[in-house]
């Protein structure tokens, strides 16, 4: 099987998708029974550029166990989740 080999620039508009679900998913008030409809999202954005990011970067978040979905629509972020969160909005941006 072929590896697939993905560029800075991906990995990076990746990585930003990522940080962008985390923060979706974050509850600025604190409860913990506090779930995201990920279509409403979806239905929020660019479909054209981001839908397929975001698709790969809930992929990429529940296999890394950052969120998780009792049904596969509605996504919560953990509390590994919040820990990364908090360590991407720390990380210096880029030139």
């Amino acid at each position: 099987m072929d590896k697939i080999s993905i560029t800075q620039e991906e990995d990076g508009t990746l990585h930003n998708a990522e940080t962008f679900v985390l923060d979706k998913l974050f509850n600025k008030d604190g409860s913990e029974d506090y779930f995201v409809n990920m279509r409403e999202l979806m239905a929020s954005i660019d479909n054209t550029t981001m839908s397929p990011l975001l698709d790969q970067a809930i992929e990429e978040l529940i296999a890394e166990s950052l969120i998780h979905s009792i049904d596969g629509e509605n996504y919560q972020i953990t509390p590994d989740g919040i820990s990364e969160l908090k360590s991407r909005k720390s990380e210096p941006i880029p030139l």
